[in-house]
């Protein structure tokens, strides 16, 4: 008795649902590893954000931090474990991932300090935080999946002296704001150059990494690229500290997380020759701007001081 025509075989089920199959974006899918990596470095230095947070606050009993007391409490060490280790992840995704996916991802890491405030204080987060952490997520899942980055174009490295001006223009402008004094408007620049600093060094570190995939370690050694990956880390951190150290956290926080992506995205176009998908360019543009926005309200969140408990009412 011959086959009837139109029934399905085992064989035909199974390739439909094959083809049917959930498929990864192609930005996401083709670099998974450093994404996951990527993600992996935000939930730690979001996890390490917040205890190096506490230990602070416990070494400022009288409202002034005391450095000796915050280096010895435990949970500040901790703290700074689990930063080294996310700084750690970030630079392993940098290796693995277009900078166009990682350091986007790196702004949840706002979210993640978010949700672990939480868990640990067990007051769940106010309205005026949980609308902006929808905000980022939302806005950074579509960035990824719309913009579809790409790796760096196969050209190599940038030329040297572009990598020596990128380091060039991050010293110069650290150097710049370190004059500035106290308040909003020097928490602000601070904030500014920080980010800047970050994102460039997350793309000469991924250049000392194409460097290192294409010369080897030896010709690597005498690049710019390595050395300027290096210098601009320290750089990026020295920024940093300059904004958190301004005392207007509700102003350098949300410029540092706004600029380390803004500014990491096109150097990384210019000096990598990575690349983002065109034809969707107004849904990722968009979805960027609500991510930064996001990012710019949990910041100032974050930023704020707590408020005094309010008094008690006799009774």
């Amino acid at each position: 008795m011959g086959r009837v025509t139109g029934a399905w075989t085992s064989s035909d089920l199974l390739a439909t649902v094959w083809a049917a199959r959930p498929h990864l974006p192609r930005g996401v899918g083709d670099h998974l590893p450093g994404t996951l990596l990527a993600l992996l470095a935000a939930l730690l230095l979001g996890l390490g954000s917040v205890l190096q947070h506490e230990g602070a606050v416990r070494a400022a009993p009288d409202g002034r931090l005391q450095m000796r007391l915050m280096v010895r409490e435990r949970v500040w060490q901790v703290g700074q474990v689990v930063t080294v280790a996310g700084a750690g992840a970030q630079v392993a995704a940098l290796a693995l991932a277009p900078v166009a996916i990682v350091q986007p991802l790196l702004a949840g890491a706002l979210v993640a300090a978010l949700a672990v405030r939480t868990l640990r204080t067990g007051h769940p987060p106010t309205r005026a935080e949980s609308f902006p952490a929808l905000l980022t997520v939302g806005g950074l899942a579509v960035f990824v999946v719309a913009a579809h980055p790409g790796p760096a174009a196969p050209d190599g490295p940038p030329p040297g002296w572009a990598t020596v001006a990128a380091l060039g223009t991050i010293v110069l402008a650290v150097a710049l704001t370190a004059r500035l004094g106290a308040g909003r408007g020097a928490a602000l620049a601070c904030g500014v150059t920080g980010g800047l600093a970050a994102g460039v060094a997350a793309v000469l570190i991924s250049a000392g990494f194409s460097v290192l995939d294409t010369a080897g370690p030896a010709a690597a050694l005498g690049r710019p690229e390595l050395w300027g990956a290096a210098v601009a880390a320290v750089v990026s951190q020295v920024g940093a500290q300059q904004a958190y150290g301004r005392g207007s956290l509700s102003w350098s926080l949300p410029a540092l997380a706004v600029l380390d992506p803004l500014s990491a995205v096109p150097a990384a176009r210019l000096l990598l020759g990575e690349r983002l998908e065109p034809g969707y360019a107004a849904v990722w543009g968009t979805a960027a701007l609500v991510a930064v926005l996001g990012i710019v309200l949990l910041a100032r969140t974050e930023g704020r001081p707590p408020q005094p408990p309010a008094p008690a009412t006799a009774t």
